[in-house]
């Protein structure tokens, strides 16, 4: 994958833009038609970039398959960040990040509101209500679902002076062929 041939190619404008209210919405994030398998992403805010160091930090299971393409600021130009250079500051980027990511779908209405029920603001909820919160996760969509959200809980908790809790029904969603829950994006940056 030549990654500054697409960054070149989304400068152009040449990638068709799916407007999807809840990704906008919930991500802020604009997502592009790439092809039959991929979207692209275009992130104004670091809580991707969050999420892929607590991948690096986490051996999590239920997440997708996604690729930082590169970094632009306001006027295309493109920016050397290394991973992870901007995190752990007291402000937000001023850059438009680029990533690729598999074609998910956003989950059903039941899937919706349990999920609204089990992971919203499960920063503020006793130890015992994570454990239950985890333990009807386990046993509802499977026990590793439940690890990796607690694991992202830790890392929230290791590093909430920078970033807010925000996993709920919108950044969670489906590979369609699979059937499999997807974690997204479970933290906004603190500002």
């Amino acid at each position: 994958m030549d990654k500054k041939f697409i960054l070149e190619k989304f400068c152009r404008g040449e990638f068709e833009q799916i407007i999807c209210d809840k990704c906008m919405e919930t991500f802020l994030t604009n997502v592009y038609a790439y092809d039959d398998e991929h979207v692209l992403l275009e992130k104004r805010g670091l809580g991707l970039e969050y999420f892929c160091d607590a991948l690096q930090k986490y051996h999590l299971t239920h997440i997708p398959q996604i690729d930082r393409i590169g970094v632009l600021d306001e006027d295309c130009n493109p920016v050397e960040v290394s991973q992870g250079e901007e995190l752990f500051r007291d402000e937000e980027t001023d850059y438009r990040y680029i990533y690729i990511m598999e074609k998910l779908v956003h989950l059903d209405k039941k899937d919706e509101e349990f999920f609204n029920n089990n992971t919203q603001n499960l920063e503020l909820q006793s130890i015992e209500k994570k454990m239950n919160a985890f333990e009807e996760i386990g046993q509802r969509y499977g026990s590793s679902l439940a690890e990796d959200i607690s694991d992202l809980c830790r890392y929230y908790r290791e590093y909430e002076d920078y970033i807010a809790w925000d996993l709920h029904a919108d950044n969670l969603m489906v590979r369609e062929k699979t059937g499999e829950i997807i974690i997204l994006d479970p933290y906004a940056v603190k500002v």
